[in-house]
């Protein structure tokens, strides 16, 4: 695995979801801690906390944060008084969990009042997927949606409800779509519901 491709990401596009009015920001699943560099850098006085797990991206993650906590983030509980944040961001990481919901529902207590939740999620409805079980294929690879670490799966709709369940008020969808030569063909055969089938990754933004 490409540790500098897996931990390595500004996620610019999540940034740009993030209120201008945020001072403090946890990052679940930081990474080298990129993206809570690059919020400094272009906000200036934010604090960024960090939480990660992986040994291979702790020391760099310490050098760009202000505070980070290692440690599994099922396990591991935040020594922080409820309220605390203005906006918890998952970049990545839900799908990586064993308990994805519970970690909603438990991190929620930690954001003030009307604070955002941003995700990135992999779309399980995405037609490469759809077309492997066509042909009775589930081939787990070393990145994308699926990734051989991935222990949840989603659609947009178990994402929705995800957030529902853990008590958020959705209120902003983005969706990565790649440039492709079959975006036409399936809209011809599906119209509107191809959005599903083509959107690799969904953004949710949920407020407290």
């Amino acid at each position: 695995m490409d540790n500098d491709g897996y931990y390595g990401s500004e996620r610019e596009d999540i940034i740009a979801l993030i209120p201008m009015e945020a001072k403090r920001i946890l990052d679940v699943g930081c990474g080298f801690g990129l993206m809570g560099k690059r919020i400094k850098e272009i906000r200036g006085p934010v604090e960024v906390v960090g939480f990660e797990a992986e040994e291979a991206a702790l020391e760099m993650a310490r050098k760009n944060l202000d505070v980070l906590i290692a440690g599994d983030v099922e396990s591991v509980k935040l020594p922080f008084k409820d309220g605390h944040f203005d906006c918890i961001v998952y970049g990545e990481i839900l799908e990586h969990l064993k308990d994805p919901w519970k970690v909603l529902k438990e991190h929620k207590r930690y954001l003030k009042k009307d604070g955002l939740c941003i995700a990135s999620m992999p779309n399980i409805s995405h037609y490469s997927v759809v077309q492997g079980l066509l042909n009775d294929r589930w081939d787990y690879k070393d990145s994308g949606i699926l990734d051989r670490t991935h222990l949840r799966f989603f659609t947009i709709e178990g994402m929705r409800k995800m957030f529902s369940d853990a008590g958020y008020a959705i209120s902003d969808e983005k969706r990565y779509i790649r440039a492709s030569r079959v975006k036409k063909f399936l809209g011809k055969i599906f119209g509107k519901r191809a959005i599903h089938l083509l959107t690799e990754q969904y953004i949710i933004t949920g407020k407290a």
